[in-house]
């Protein structure tokens, strides 16, 4: 049984890291590990991730209004109320309504290529995660003293690692296009690249703005297409995750109470409202990738010498 008060402690750690491309994936996965509950830990996050999902939404709601159309209805259905009168900015309307049309597109383009292309590497890599290192038995020997869960540490800092250095790299990159300039095969490689993110230490935010980064993306235009991106991937997660434990009849998250699992969401959905925008501003201005590398190397170092001291009691 996960105690509840660790449940609160992730939901709050998730609110604030889910905007910092620090894999807050891996971060709870570590945290998990280091206090024993390494259980389910991978449907663990992913839940939690519900509560900053609920903030994207909220705070990048006009941007799903373009994508739906809301936006640009809104406008017309104003115009038809108002008196018929001559202007002198109809080809600059008609000009905007079709930037507008076009932007829709374009987003529509995006998302769909980006979820699919996940799907394509997300899907399997999850279940190498949750069954192959999470559960897996294989991953238990040297008698006892090199676990399921140190490998999964190890592998946590190694990514964090690998995350870090591109960042470093993308950063070095100029960026000036919008998403009307990417092109497709930019698309799909933005949605494979997040597709590895279900992977603990791959940071989504980092891995896929740092892609866009690369491509030639502006900064601002990234971190919007990035959060955007991450509504379906993570419904998507939340959906597979639920149809597996019914194949199997049996829940992830048997060992949290239900009045915890929605006061975790609760409280992930407005830490992650309320610092949005200012860790955004801050990740702007900050190079991440040397608290990736650091705080990578620091679990690999500490599990290390978990290792030998454990190793050193068996023999």
């Amino acid at each position: 049984m996960v105690a509840v008060w660790i449940i609160v402690f992730l939901a709050v750690v998730q609110g604030i890291l889910e905007w910092l491309p620090v894999s807050s994936e891996g971060q709870l996965v570590l945290i998990l590990n280091w206090l024993n509950e390494s259980e389910n830990a991978l449907a663990i996050t992913l839940f939690l991730h519900i509560g900053t999902l609920m903030a994207i939404i909220i705070r990048f709601r006009k941007d799903l209004g373009v994508l739906l159309g809301v936006k640009r209805r809104e406008k017309e259905s104003e115009e038809s109320k108002a008196p018929e009168v001559e202007t002198v900015n109809d080809e600059k309307e008609s000009g905007e309504k079709g930037q507008s049309k076009e932007e829709q597109k374009a987003l529509w383009k995006f998302l769909l290529l980006g979820t699919l292309f996940t799907g394509i590497i997300g899907v399997p890599l999850y279940f190498l995660v949750k069954y192959v290192l999470q559960e897996g038995d294989l991953l238990t020997f040297a008698n006892g003293a090199i676990t399921g869960g140190d490998i999964i540490t190890m592998l946590v800092g190694i990514f964090l690692v690998g995350t870090g250095i591109f960042i470093f790299i993308s950063k070095r990159r100029v960026s000036a296009r919008s998403l009307l300039q990417m092109k497709t095969w930019e698309m799909i490689v933005v949605g494979l690249v997040q597709g590895l993110a279900i992977i603990p230490g791959v940071s989504r935010s980092g891995s896929t703005v740092s892609t866009m980064l690369l491509e030639g993306i502006q900064e601002e235009e990234s971190l919007r297409l990035s959060f955007l991106l991450s509504i379906p991937a993570v419904i998507g997660a939340n959906i597979l995750t639920f149809i597996i434990d019914l194949a199997k009849g049996e829940m992830s998250f048997t060992g949290i109470p239900i009045y915890g699992m929605f006061l975790a969401i609760f409280i992930a959905a407005i830490v992650g409202y309320l610092t949005i925008d200012m860790f955004l501003r801050f990740a702007k201005k900050v190079n991440f990738g040397w608290f990736c590398v650091a705080l990578g190397a620091l679990a690999l170092v500490i599990t290390i010498i978990v290792i030998i001291l454990r190793a050193t009691t068996v023999i």
